[in-house]
């Protein structure tokens, strides 16, 4: 299986000002409310979800769904149906590599879609978000993550304000753009994406992804931006919902 590609940039610096050079006024966009899940504060846990690469996201909006991420992974732990990417009543599977700097990692993502509302009281302090996750999504869970780690007793930690847009010009290229916002947390990340090509290899995926990297970052700093070095905004954002939520 070849995966499509996701190179993401987060920037640094004022935000509102790079919102002004990518020119997002007036521009159609999307706002969510998101959550992510860790152990309970007081449940004894000793590790996070993220330090042992799983990712539970809360969306709501216009309408609302839950993900279950493994990130990173590796294809051996994909086994059966989580193999390959498939769309079900409700459910889709996708499988990605992220690329971000000079990292890579494959993901591999369970998305539960439900009505609006639907997910609020999974939100509530207190709740064990893990009563809310689809059947599909516990199989994931339980067939693909590593032994030794306990999903349960979980809380909701957020909400995050999410705003993104998509089809952004940056240099010749299309970019999607998401901003989070949470406590003092302000951060503007950009992504754009590689899909493999009927009868294209790996290699030459990989060739035109690592070309289609470099032309973005070089026009995201054209266009006046700063590309943030670090933890992945992923991290950030998670940091910051944890620290509120204490």
């Amino acid at each position: 299986m070849i995966s499509p590609i996701d190179i993401e940039v987060d920037l640094d610096g004022d935000v509102a000002a790079a919102l002004t050079r990518l020119e997002t006024t007036g521009r159609p966009m999307i706002d969510r409310r998101v959550w992510f899940a860790e152990p309970r504060p007081d449940g004894g846990a000793t590790s996070t979800l993220l330090s042992n690469g799983i990712i539970i996201r809360l969306r709501s909006g216009s309408s609302d769904d839950l993900t279950v991420t493994l990130c990173p992974c590796v294809p051996e732990q994909l086994l059966g149906s989580w193999s390959a990417p498939f769309t079900d009543v409700a459910l889709r599977y996708r499988v990605e590599e992220n690329w971000n700097g000079e990292g890579r990692e494959l993901s591999a993502s369970v998305v539960s879609e439900r009505p609006a509302g639907a997910l609020h009281d999974a939100t509530v302090l207190g709740t064990d978000v893990t009563a809310d996750l689809a059947p599909a999504q516990r199989r994931f869970l339980i067939g693909c993550t590593p032994p030794g780690v306990a999903v349960d007793r979980l809380v909701a930690m957020g909400p995050i304000a999410s705003t993104q847009w998509s089809n952004l010009r940056v240099g010749d290229l299309a970019v999607d753009a998401q901003r989070w916002r949470i406590a003092d947390l302000d951060l503007l990340e950009l992504s754009v994406r590689v899909t493999p090509e009927h009868g294209e290899s790996y290699t030459a995926l990989r060739a035109r992804a690592l070309d289609r990297q470099r032309g973005f970052e070089d026009a995201v700093r054209r266009l006046g931006l700063r590309i943030a070095t670090g933890a992945p905004g992923t991290e950030r954002v998670m940091a910051a919902a944890r620290s509120v939520r204490r």
